[in-house]
């Protein structure tokens, strides 16, 4: 026999244990007149048994029920912050460990400028005064300048004559 077109569903779903009350007791009273209704949800009932799970064993419910409490305990040990004392004695390592570079290591700069240890030697001074020089004159050969320590300072005067040959319009100053 088959079921009830209407009720082929709610068949399924009360064999599952998902009806809600109302509505079970309305197909339990259907069940009562329906033989091919019957049929339906037995075979439905057989069939979901056989998919079921078995029953877990001691060891499985022990897991299952210690999980929440392993998991809150997981969950506040990576969002719990360090006890204050420990975060009072890493500043106070890292404070030492300065104190101790700036002391013992030499050659290290000092606090106002000064260095810790032997001062340059004059011939390292020359040298390091020739690379610069060398670096703005490069500099300058390549903005297409005139040297700047060659004394070509332009007066005052010449300043102004250029000024009133330019074109008013060009000045950037103007536009601003």
């Amino acid at each position: 026999m088959a079921a009830c077109p209407e009720q082929e569903a709610r068949l399924d779903l009360h064999a599952a244990g998902a009806l809600d009350a109302a509505e079970t007791v309305q197909l339990v009273q259907h069940l009562e007149s329906c033989g091919g209704c019957r049929e339906v949800f037995a075979t439905s009932v057989e069939m979901l048994s056989l998919l079921a799970l078995p029953e877990p064993t001691t060891a499985e419910k022990n897991a299952q029920e210690a999980l929440p409490q392993r998991t809150l305990e997981a969950w506040k040990r990576e969002h719990a912050r360090p006890a204050p004392w420990r975060r009072a004695v890493g500043v106070t390592l890292a404070a030492a460990a300065a104190v101790a570079m700036a002391v013992l290591v030499p050659g290290l700069v000092r606090p106002g400028g000064a260095t810790g240890g032997a001062t340059a030697p004059p011939e390292a001074a020359t040298e390091a005064h020739q690379v610069e020089a060398q670096t703005l004159a490069d500099f300058e050969a390549w903005a297409g300048l005139e040297s700047l320590e060659s004394g070509a300072a332009m007066e005052d005067e010449e300043a102004l004559e250029d000024l009133d040959a330019s074109n008013e319009d060009d000045l950037l100053g103007e536009t601003l």
